[in-house]
């Protein structure tokens, strides 16, 4: 689970009532990826009609994303209606987010790696949304773009049946939505934020660091195996004084 301290928002885009289009196309840009090498389409006329936005903050190197993306799916799909994804890519190039894009049935933001601006968007919204590790997933209300959890990955893993997803979609909709910028994160998380994890997909995204990693580990257990065999013939060569 995320380990984010919790604190107050520093988002600089407030949601608003006045229209959709205040929050959803400054936050996600003029258009959304429906497949993989599309245009994309309007992000206003892609959400409408939907009362909930959930941001998706994943990426095809991040194993525990591959293990959940597909339970997210279910529950897309159970309750596609009335929910809109959007997935967030942190992949760096097109055949990783291409493959990976082309397995789900939801809405993408332009990945950051295609320009400067698209890169500084992503930026914004892990900031906003105080982004610590992933999958981590943001529910947000679709007509104002308020703010309703960001404890969505925990609550999807727990709803294992339709009842439970049907319970869960049904208390994102009863529950009171608050402005971004007014909104406490950090209570549950969505990903997996702390320290330990962090430096594990750091080396796991670094096959050499990894090698190294692993020979100076074989060369400190070589080590301690040495010390240990001098300790035991220094306690031997004691025995033998005494006798």
């Amino acid at each position: 689970m995320t380990s984010h301290p919790s604190s107050r928002s520093k988002a600089s885009v407030k949601s608003s009532n006045s229209g959709e289009e205040d929050w959803s196309t400054t936050l996600f840009g003029p258009k959304l990826l429906t497949r993989p090498k599309t245009a994309g389409v309007p992000t206003l006329s892609s959400l409408r009609g939907k009362k909930l936005v959930a941001l998706y903050f994943s990426a095809s190197w991040c194993p525990p994303c591959k293990a959940f993306s597909p339970k997210l799916i279910e529950f897309y799909d159970s309750c596609k209606d009335d929910l809109e994804v959007i997935f967030v890519s942190s992949d760096r190039d097109d055949a990783s987010f291409n493959g990976y894009f082309e397995k789900m049935p939801w809405l993408a933001l332009i990945p950051g790696y295609t320009s400067q601006e698209a890169r500084d968007r992503q930026a914004k919204l892990a900031e906003m949304f105080q982004i610590g590790g992933i999958p981590s997933v943001i529910v947000l209300d679709a007509k104002t773009g308020h703010f309703i959890s960001d404890n969505a990955r925990t609550e999807v893993m727990q709803a294992t049946n339709e009842s439970s997803k049907n319970e869960l979609l049904q208390s994102w909709l009863e529950k009171e939505a608050v402005p971004i910028e007014q909104a406490v994160l950090g209570a549950g998380g969505g990903g997996e934020g702390s320290l330990l994890y962090q430096i594990i997909m750091f080396f796991m995204r670094r096959p050499a660091y990894m090698l190294g990693l692993y020979y100076f580990g074989r060369r400190f257990l070589k080590y301690l195996e040495r010390l240990g065999s001098e300790d035991d013939e220094a306690d031997v060569g004691v025995e033998e004084k005494e006798l």
